[in-house]
């Protein structure tokens, strides 16, 4: 049993030591128990080994994002946690900056001023430990310019890698596209090819089969028809989403029966997989396993399931992707649930279990509730891609951002915005301006095969609140504008 314990100045915020969490050597979130007795947060954890604290931080002009500390043993004295996150999230970025310099980054002058900047603070705030005020201070500036330096360090990475992938006049071969929830309708739908080059198509087992021994296939069929006509590479899924607003209602008379609820989705899957084979070449079979309890199946239900599915999909179609779907992929609720595995181990464990996964989706939803994820910035999402990208499988992004903080009827009413993370300016150009950021660095990333963003209308049901491409009147918000250059301009 091992316990680490920080030191908080007297305005930390308390409602966010809620959502701490620690993370182990093998950077996945480990299980532990939280505790506050004055100024001092002391973590529990069932292991003696170093690990990194996260917690959410107020940065200036950004929002109240997840910021880590260093690597830290146990000690019997409390970390002061503003000096250990500064400390964290400035080796971060030198490592960071020492790794891309040596595949041939050129910084700038601003990058360079921002870097020295941030190392001054910390300077000042490892140096000032006799007096707290003077190093929290210190340590709080440290972690603002350590913040900028991430977000410029990105955005060179980004411009170089992509002019250094496309000097030869060959595009970038990655897919932009939008999820659909229904055959396309004008006037918009004549203009998707501005904008994307694919599309996924729904087919939720809902929709499939809402009445239990009865599959409609007309819908997906529309769709599949229409993108075709367009011309528009083709993925399709989640056909099973581990959520209860995508599963059938009559499932659930079956809770809590893995062998009946098994022959039910491979019958779906074989059903379907046949009737589509050589039409539809991306599936994502299999969405959120392993991530909560669901119809009455734990951790190793769920992994039986997606194992099984993934066996029976490839024995049909051979020549077909069939991707798992992994939401909340930092895995920052791990440390308290009851599952033991997480997205990242999961993932690595499909893919060396050698059952015909393709290729790993990844749901990045920032700042929502689950199934998203807490606030993170360009920095920590490179990180996070090139960890998925050990495992070795093309990895497909699925992206949603918000474009306002109001009220949304049509998005699901079990998500909610994380309102007090976000900035309070939030509206239709912030959106377009954070998610250029997040799609250029995933299509820089030549082991990411597609961006998709996840709701494509806000004036139809939809999973995320405001997170939509059009607004409820179906028309375009600045974010289509954005992809519409970029898509012109650097994308086969």
């Amino acid at each position: 049993m091992g316990l680490t314990k920080f030191r908080l100045s007297p305005d930390a915020n308390r409602k966010a030591l809620a959502r701490v969490y620690m993370t182990g050597l093998d950077r996945t979130a480990v299980r532990m128990r939280v505790f506050v007795e004055g100024d001092i947060l002391a973590c529990q954890k069932d292991s003696n080994e170093s690990g990194r604290l996260f917690i959410p931080w107020k940065i200036p002009g950004f929002g109240t994002a997840y910021v880590g500390t260093a690597t830290l043993s146990e000690r019997n004295e409390p970390y002061p946690l503003a000096v250990e996150l500064a400390r964290g999230k400035l080796n971060d970025i030198r490592n960071q900056l020492a790794d891309w310099k040596q595949m041939g980054l050129r910084t700038d002058r601003r990058l360079n001023d921002l870097l020295n900047k941030a190392q001054s603070a910390f300077y000042r705030a490892v140096t000032s430990r006799e007096d707290f005020n003077v190093a929290e201070a210190a340590a709080r500036e440290c972690i603002a310019a350590s913040w900028e330096t991430g977000q410029v360090l990105v955005e060179l990475y980004v411009q170089q890698v992509i002019q250094t992938r496309i000097s030869g006049g060959v595009k970038l071969p990655t897919q932009l596209g939008v999820a659909l929830s229904e055959e396309p309708k004008r006037p918009w739908a004549d203009e998707i090819r501005t904008y994307s080059n694919a599309v996924r198509l729904a087919c939720s087992w809902k929709s499939i089969s809402p009445t239990e021994g009865q599959n409609r296939w007309d819908a997906l069929d529309a769709q599949l028809a229409w993108a075709q006509k367009q011309k528009l590479a083709v993925q399709a899924g989640p056909l099973i989403d581990l959520r209860t607003s995508a599963l059938p209602d009559w499932l659930c008379l079956w809770e809590g029966d893995f062998d009946t609820i098994l022959s039910l989705a491979v019958d779906l899957v074989r059903q379907t997989v046949t009737r589509y084979k050589g039409k539809i070449p991306v599936w994502t079979l299999l969405n959120r396993p392993a991530s909560a309890e669901i119809l009455g199946l734990g951790e190793e239900d769920q992994i039986r399931l997606g194992a099984r599915l993934l066996q029976t999909a490839r024995h049909i179609d051979p020549s077909a992707q069939f991707l798992i779907g992994f939401d909340r992929p930092w895995g920052e609720w791990l440390g308290q649930s009851a599952f033991q595995l997480g997205p990242l181990h999961l993932a690595d464990y499909l893919a060396r279990s050698d059952v015909g996964m393709s290729g790993i989706a990844l749901e990045i939803a920032p700042g929502y509730s689950a199934p998203g994820s807490g606030l993170r910035d360009l920095f920590d999402f490179s990180r996070l891609l090139d960890l998925y990208a050990l495992i070795n499988l093309p990895l497909y992004v699925n992206l949603a951002l918000p474009s306002s903080s109001k009220p949304d009827p049509k998005a699901d009413n079990s998500v909610t915005m994380d309102i007090g993370d976000w900035p309070p300016e939030i509206d239709e150009h912030f959106q377009a301006h954070w998610s250029a950021g997040f799609i250029a660095l995933a299509a820089a990333k030549p082991f990411v095969r597609s961006v998709i963003w996840s709701d494509l209308s806000d004036g139809h049901p939809h999973l995320f609140p405001n997170a939509g491409l059009l607004r409820a009147d179906d028309t375009s918000k600045p974010l289509l504008t954005w992809m519409s250059t970029f898509r012109r301009d650097l994308l086969a």
